[in-house]
């Protein structure tokens, strides 16, 4: 029998994404009126502060970097992806675009290495 604890859910892969992105966020501008279910204008949020400089604590958590990877190399491979909120499932393109931005911004900056499978797509390999 059960100690009566659910078990833990595990996110599925973008919403655990979204949900790191929008935790950076809210940590680097503090603000009282974010709403969590406006995914899809947090996303628009997130590239600005990042195109703003605010996103600098995010883009060195090499924990939620690991998360962008792990995204970008599921979209890239066309992994399917369970979502079961509709909120994040409605904005799943504008989540998959932040991701590509912190993640090319990170790879720029130097501060992550370029996947060896997502450097071999851009050199026309298959």
């Amino acid at each position: 029998m059960g100690s009566g604890n659910a078990p833990e859910s595990k996110l599925d892969l973008l919403t655990d994404w979204e949900l790191a992105a929008i935790n950076g966020l809210f940590a680097a501008q503090p603000r009282a009126d974010w709403d969590v279910n406006a995914v899809r204008e947090n996303m628009f949020a997130f590239v600005e502060a990042l195109d703003q400089g605010h996103l600098e604590p995010v883009l060195a958590d090499q924990a939620f970097l690991q998360k962008t990877e792990r995204l970008v190399l599921a979209l890239l491979r066309g992994e399917r992806l369970e979502v079961f909120d509709p909120n994040i499932y409605a904005a799943r393109n504008e989540i998959f675009a932040a991701a590509q931005v912190i993640y090319n911004h990170a790879v720029a900056r130097g501060l992550w290495d370029l996947h060896p499978e997502i450097k071999q797509v851009m050199q026309g390999g298959v």
